[in-house]
Order: structure tokens, then C-alpha cells, then sequence
């Protein structure tokens, strides 16, 4: 008397077979569009977030961003220069695309006024 199939491990070793021939047949291959979207959409990520990324123990981690897409990066703060004293490092200027200004540079009044505080 044939046993019953609650208790009959043979089909699952059919299917474990079908399963194997189909993975050896590259049936997969369906997923090919899935993984390429996959991928897509962690470069996109990555690029989104380049700013977040990096190293903290260095400065530049802490000072600048990176721009989606690019190798810029553009500094969020003034970095104090090794050959710039500190008085020209607190009333400088330097913004990203424009030439660096002094604010002890200005004429006339304004400058009498900074060089009270300063």
C-alpha cells in the first residue's frame, strides 16, 4: 500500500530538481530589469547623499559638500589658512566663486568702526 502523501518526501525532491535545472537554465533571468533598477537606484542614493559620506576624522568632512553628480565640492565655512593670522581669518570674507574681502578694507567710516572692535 502506497503511503500518503502528507508523509511522501518525494515531491519536494522533484520540485528541488526542477528548482535546480531551472537556476542551471538561467530562469532568472526574468530578474535581470529588477537588479538593474536595483543598481540604479543605489548610485542615485550614493550621489544624493556624497555629502554625508567620507571620512570624519578629516576636516574637509566636517567643511564641505559634495554636489549630486560631480567631483565639486563646495566649502560650507572659511577654513582657517596655515599662513593667515587669525585677526585675517575673523574679518575675511571668502565666499565659493567670488574673490576673498577683508572688512578692514572698507573706506572712510566703516573701517574706523571695525577698527574700534577690531
Amino acid at each position: 500500500m502506497p503511503k500518503p502523501s502528507t508523509d511522501n518526501a518525494g515531491l519536494y525532491i522533484v520540485g528541488g530538481i526542477v528548482a535546480l535545472w531551472l537556476l542551471k537554465e538561467g530562469a532568472l533571468k526574468v530578474f535581470e530589469p529588477v537588479k538593474k533598477v536595483v543598481e540604479g537606484t543605489i548610485y542615485v542614493g550614493d550621489e544624493l547623499t556624497g555629502g554625508l559620506q567620507g571620512d570624519p576624522r578629516t576636516l574637509g568632512y566636517w567643511t564641505e559638500v559634495d554636489v549630486p553628480f560631480s567631483d565639486v565640492q563646495v566649502p560650507l565655512v572659511n577654513v582657517k589658512e596655515a599662513d593667515q593670522s587669525w585677526m585675517d581669518y575673523a574679518t575675511t570674507i571668502d565666499l565659493p566663486g567670488v574673490p576673498e574681502y577683508n572688512v578692514r578694507s572698507l573706506p572712510g567710516d566703516v573701517k574706523g568702526l571695525f577698527g574700534g572692535i577690531f
